[in-house]
């Protein structure tokens, strides 16, 4: 899932305060837009990730629902296809996972051509995600 501030940053309060409010244990549960797409299912890793500009992996979270229509985030006249998804882990910008280093180790992902409603992630890729995030995070509080 990809989030870029220049064309959406309605986090409640700030980005920031959401990452602070995820750190004190409270996953962020919200709808969030998976453009047309509709293999998305409940249960699916959600990876964050921060586009124009500090691009990188930024947060993880579940999806916890199956797609359904809803008006678009960005355009009140046309719908798209929306998850329900909680965030259970997010870092501030600084602390990503960067781009090029994505690039280097999990590099059958185009880190450079992907949509702001995410792309599919293969199992092998996403297991090497979960082994990046860990270590990324361990520093964190």
């Amino acid at each position: 899932m990809g989030w870029n501030p220049g064309l959406w940053d309605e986090w409640p309060g700030s980005y920031a305060a959401v990452v602070r409010r995820v750190a004190s244990g409270m996953p962020y549960v919200t709808q969030w837009s998976v453009g047309s797409r509709r293999e998305v299912g409940p249960g699916a890793d959600a990876w964050l990730l921060r586009q124009g500009g500090s691009y990188g992996i930024i947060g993880h979270g579940v999806v916890l629902s199956h797609p359904y229509e809803d008006v678009h985030f960005a355009d009140a006249r046309r719908t798209a296809s929306f998850v329900e998804v909680s965030f259970d882990s997010l870092v501030v910008e600084s602390d990503r996972i960067p781009r090029d280093l994505l690039e280097v180790l999990v590099p059958e992902i185009a880190w450079r051509f992907q949509f702001r409603s995410g792309n599919r992630v293969g199992a092998d890729a996403n297991r090497r995600l979960h082994d990046l995030w860990r270590d990324a995070t361990r520093h964190v509080e």
